[in-house]
């Protein structure tokens, strides 16, 4: 007898030589159990089950300390499913008929007969091996329903970005493949693409994939009735397709809906969101040009946020205007004077005015971004460190999503502006620093000066400070020191009032060899051949 499941099997009866005798049968006539376990009471056999999966069982009914009954008993409430064969000395009624109530598979007298015991084993392996397939059935079963909606999502999305084809044939052959409903072929759809805008607003703690991932989900419930399957598809970074199922979804429902959710859920977002609705309704082999065209509908797009799209109704495409240059000399007077406040007043109301038009294109916020971006980067002064920090700060990594709408570049220009003050002030800083601790050193030569000290007095780091200094000076700070002593030496040396050692001592050179030998550096003279 071959099985195609795997089965353990457990003997229970309270006479150990029967135990034997049924064990030493079975594993000769039917060696086709993975274990066999054996228990001599009712405690034994339920440590069994706890510590094995017990598939078949065995059982004598009447034993000392616990009844094969209340055993059974015991494991149907804790919910096994274990084949039981019981095994009795005595053929009364009230056993057979607990037996039954229990899902005993059959029901044997003792002594046993060899032919009697195989067939019941036969009878119940059958019944365990039914079990299994059974359960496992059930398990595909689950995992194909939860899983239906993955699933089809997943071959929505390929078949938007072009890895299916969107030929008849080819679109119900990968249908088949990935085991889907083969009535999808024929389904009718109303797409509605959903558009986030971009922002940088976000705080630190802030996550924007949270914010798209709560969207997803408030859309399937908004959009979508019950018991329909909710096909919403990520399709691009900020893209969301509905695909909306044509016998329950018309065009002008879907709008409405759309106009609705306009007060009902996107204002709690902190990006704007637009619905685009296509033209017609679409089976599977059109939603690829449908999600297109929508796509490059919504890619013109860059006046209007939070509103809703009916491409039937938006067939011509409006009329544009020239590109107008910015005020660059104005704008560039007002940044060079620090009124940084007025500039942003007038760039808005410039860039109201184009969005009232109702005819500015992403052409023009492109246009705009890279004329002011311009703007910015002439108003440095010079190439260092603070300015090129500025430059790498507001030029963004992605730039399209700054002029994707007029809201994500007034974001971007009011970010700059402050950036720009900020880089300016901290210029203004370095420079007093750095006057600072000259002004310092001048007068205090003649004590020890070090780079702690000196940068201790205007709260700046000493690395730091003397990269300041290198920048503004073209050497270090302990250069720049010993520059302004032997400096200071050769106007004493030349007035010929002291000594040279005396000279030393009054610039900082406690040393008088070390005096000689900076002085030399510095002169390529001795500080004696440089007084006479």
């Amino acid at each position: 007898m071959f099985w195609e499941v795997i089965m353990n099997l457990l003997i229970v009866d309270d006479e150990y030589y029967t135990v034997e005798s049924i064990s030493n049968k079975i594993r000769t006539l039917r060696p086709d159990f993975f274990e066999i376990f054996c228990a001599y009471n009712l405690t034994q056999a339920l440590e069994a089950f706890s510590a094995h999966p017990i598939d078949l069982m065995i059982c004598d009914i009447e034993m000392p300390g616990g009844s094969g009954l209340e055993l059974l008993d015991q494991i149907r409430q804790a919910h096994y499913e274990t084949v039981c064969i019981f095994l009795t000395a005595y053929a009364k009624f009230e056993y057979i008929s607990r037996a039954m109530k229990l899902s005993s598979s059959d029901y044997l007298l003792k002594p046993l007969d060899d032919h009697a015991l195989l067939e019941a084993l036969d009878k119940a392996c059958a019944q365990c091996e039914k079990q299994q397939k059974d359960h496992v059935n059930t398990l595909h079963a689950n995992y194909w329903k939860e899983s239906e909606l993955p699933l089809a999502e997943q071959f929505f999305l390929d078949l938007l970005n072009g890895s299916i084809s969107s030929a008849p044939s080819e679109v119900m052959d990968e249908i088949r493949y990935r085991r889907l409903n083969v009535e999808l072929i024929h389904q009718p759809f109303c797409p509605l693409l959903i558009q986030t805008g971009q922002t940088n607003s976000f705080s630190p703690t802030d996550n924007r994939t949270l914010y798209e991932f709560a969207l997803k989900n408030i859309a399937r419930e908004y959009f979508f009735e019950p018991g329909e399957l909710p096909l919403t598809i990520r399709v691009l970074d900020g893209f969301y397709l509905l695909l909306l199922p044509a016998s329950t979804h018309s065009r002008d429902a879907v709008i409405g809906r759309c106009r609705q959710a306009l007060t009902d859920f996107v204002t709690h977002f902190p990006f704007s969101i637009n619905f685009f609705v296509d033209q017609k309704v679409c089976l599977p082999e059109d939603l690829r040009k449908a999600f297109l065209s929508m796509k490059a509908f919504a890619g013109k797009n860059v006046t209007y946020e939070n509103h809703v799209f009916d491409l039937a109704a938006e067939t011509e495409a409006p009329v544009q205007t020239p590109f107008q240059p910015i005020p660059s000399d104005r704008w560039s007077d007002l940044l060079t004077s620090g009124k940084t406040e007025q500039l942003q007043i007038e760039i808005f109301a410039f860039l109201n005015q184009m969005k009232s038009s109702g005819t500015a294109t992403r052409e023009f916020l492109t246009g705009f971004y890279y004329q002011f971006l311009q703007l910015l980067f002439r108003q440095m002064d010079h190439p260092g460190s603070e300015d090129e920090a500025f430059r790498r700060q507001i030029t963004v990594a992605s730039p399209e999503h700054t002029f994707s709408s007029f809201g994500a570049l007034r974001e971007w220009i009011s970010n700059s502006l402050l950036l720009f003050i900020q880089s300016r002030q901290a210029a203004a800083s370095q420079d007093t620093a750095v006057a600072t601790v000259k002004a310092y050193i001048e007068s205090h030569l003649s004590d020890e000066l070090d780079r702690d000290t000196l940068a201790a007095m205007v709260y700046l780091n000493a690395d730091y400070l003397s990269h300041l200094f290198k920048k503004d000076t073209g050497s270090s700070l302990i250069n720049y020191v010993i520059d302004r002593r032997i400096a200071r030496s050769k106007e004493l040396l030349a007035k010929g009032e002291m000594s040279i050692r005396d000279i030393a001592i009054t610039c900082g050179f406690q040393n008088i060899s070390y005096f000689s030998r900076q002085f030399k550096k510095s002169t390529g003279m001795t500080p004696r051949q440089f007084k006479n």
